[in-house]
């Protein structure tokens, strides 16, 4: 097997990603203790097609936003709902 190097191509165009920032993270663990973890940001060397990527992602970011609200308010309704029937059979 021929190993390849990593490769992280824009999702629009295709170029090859550069790093816009790295920093590491503390993250809890069960045991009560600590992981640290690496993160990265990484962007498009074109301006301009890293501004469309942007901006899709902000219109999937409101869309999972919406659906997630829409459905905790039908929770809630069926919630309600349920609750005015117990309380209808129990009057």
């Amino acid at each position: 097997m021929i190993n390849k190097p990593l490769t992280n191509p824009c999702t629009r165009c295709g170029k090859e990603r550069i790093l816009l920032k790295q920093w590491i993270e503390e993250i809890p663990t069960f045991a009560n203790k600590t992981q640290k973890v690496t993160r990265a940001t990484n962007i498009c060397p074109d301006p301009d097609c890293q501004r469309v990527v942007d901006l899709e992602l902000e219109v999937q970011r409101k869309k999972r936003e919406k659906v997630k609200t829409d459905r905790e308010s039908k929770l809630q309704e069926a919630a309600d709902k349920k609750k005015a029937i117990q309380d209808a059979i129990q009057s």
